[in-house]
């Protein structure tokens, strides 16, 4: 008997009916320890689930789900309010880098707003922001680095310029003359690192392509490229879109709204019904029209008399039923698929009170934190940054080696009251900076006190005292009281 021991088959020699009923129960045993979901039976017939690697079943449907994506968010209001949505989080209007050292921050804000664009068109802001709406649109974002000669007149002889996913060879992959494995396009040597890019020169779907010779991809070091994508599994090169769980239920609904709009058009075509054995017999008035054709017309308050035997039935359009609870739960699975919030997919904010809003907004921003630390700083803003000095440095510039101080931008506060007190307590209790604080709003701690500082001078220069000075709101001192203590006057 399978999977039978020599005690099992000493009971079956001395006593065969226990030895029946010990390998029953070892049996059923075995069935019970599966998973539910792993049995072959009626409810799991048709259930096909492959089992390739990441790179098997990415590559093979990458351009389709890029191009279905993108059509959807030009084609499509939700799918458009949910890529809109994340890059507005992600990015905002930028995320603030503050270098170690002072002597750098010059050049770093003059590269940022005026340099760093290879098309000279946006700063770096703006540059994080199509990305970012490529990254999810997409699936991926290329950025390549430009290297610029001294001639070019940059105080930093480098420009970055963003590419679509579209330029990296997905079709590649092979291995190289070098003995390198090529996958997607992404050439890895033999410890497994990433070397090179194989990258068209113009966009594969580019109207001049055919001008400039057809369509062949080059090897790009990857020192000189940055692909940044969401890495999901442990050995996926290449990226998806955010939208491609939902694509198929996107296109399903607009479909049945299109449908719901065709069938109410059809119902509305038929006015009314009469029933007569006279075919000369009219409910409306007769009017002919240019092309020598008869068109009848029912107009308001038109009165006509039937004889016996005659009836009109107007056509009355049915509710369609249930039409809104579909909608609103096919809009929901696509705000989960799509990582956003109902309320941001579409505008509907009726369905939440404060409390769940504001959970919801949590668990939003709990994800967009992690878009933000563990996918577009390492594999742009930090990167960037290496060019960025590493550029700084053969043009002579002073540059740093600490940490640089990176601030994401400032989530909306549901109550800004409640934020603000919350935030205020935290500080005074140490579980957090003033200066953490601040950069959690988006705000240079060091420009921000300066700029009391210069405030406060003028005020005191003026003569004037405001009630967000503590001494007034705090101490309760009279205007100038406070000014006494400044040495500006003497009490009154």
């Amino acid at each position: 008997m399978a999977n039978s021991n020599l005690f099992d088959r000493l009971v079956e020699a001395v006593s065969p009916e226990r030895g029946i009923r010990r390998a029953q129960a070892r049996m059923a045993l075995d069935l019970v320890r599966k998973y539910e979901a792993a049995e072959n039976n009626r409810r799991t017939s048709g259930w096909k689930a492959g089992s390739g690697s990441a790179n098997a079943e990415v590559i093979d449907s990458l351009v389709a789900l890029r191009n279905r994506a993108s059509q959807q968010v030009r084609d499509n209001e939700y799918a458009k309010a949910a890529i809109r949505a994340l890059r507005t989080h992600i990015v905002g209007t930028g995320i603030t880098v503050i270098p170690a050292l002072k002597a750098e921050r010059e050049t770093w804000r003059k590269w940022t707003e005026e340099e760093c664009d290879a098309d000279g068109q946006l700063d770096l802001a703006g540059l994080s922001s199509v990305g970012v709406n490529t990254w999810k649109e997409r699936g991926e974002l290329i950025v390549r680095r430009r290297w610029r000669r001294v001639e070019d007149g940059f105080t930093i002889p480098m420009q970055i310029q963003l590419l679509e996913p579209d330029h990296l060879d997905h079709t590649k992959t092979v291995i190289g003359d070098n003995g390198n494995a090529i996958i997607a396009g992404v050439e890895y040597d033999l410890l497994g690192r990433r070397v090179a890019y194989w990258l068209f020169p113009e966009h594969p779907g580019e109207m001049l392509v055919l001008r400039r010779g057809g369509l062949v991809s080059k090897r790009v070091p990857a020192s000189e490229v940055l692909h940044i994508y969401r890495k999901d599994r442990v050995s996926q090169v290449r990226g998806v879109p955010e939208l491609a769980v939902s694509l198929m239920r996107m296109r399903d609904l607009k479909g049945y709204e299109e449908a719901e709009l065709v069938r109410k058009k059809i119902e509305a075509c038929f006015t009314a019904f009469v029933t007569t054995d006279s075919p000369r017999k009219t409910v409306g008035e007769l009017q002919k029209q240019t092309d020598g054709r008869v068109a009848e017309k029912l107009a308001p308050g038109l009165i006509k008399y039937l004889t016996e035997g005659e009836s009109v039935t107007f056509g009355t359009p049915s509710s369609v039923g249930g039409y809104g609870e579909y909608t609103t739960a096919q809009l929901h699975a696509i705000a989960a698929g799509a990582g956003v919030t109902y309320s941001q997919l579409t505008g509907d904010t009726s369905r939440s009170n404060y409390t769940s809003h504001r959970a919801g907004l949590r668990e939003f921003y709990a994800l967009v934190d992690q878009e933000q630390w563990l996918t577009w700083i390492p594999m742009f803003v930090r990167p960037v940054r290496r060019w960025f000095r590493e550029a700084a440095e053969l043009a002579g510039q002073r540059i740093g080696t600490g940490p640089d101080a990176i601030t994401t931008p400032r989530k909306a506060m549901v109550d800004p009251l409640k934020d603000t007190m919350a935030d205020k307590e935290e500080v005074r209790g140490g579980l957090a900076t003033w200066f953490e604080k601040l950069r959690e709003r988006g705000i240079n701690p060091e420009d921000h006190i300066d700029e009391l500082v210069r405030i406060k001078q003028l005020l005191a220069d003026s003569g004037l005292v405001l009630d967000t000075d503590a001494g007034v709101s705090e101490l309760k001192l009279t205007p100038q009281q406070v000014l006494a203590l400044d040495g500006q006057q003497p009490a009154a």
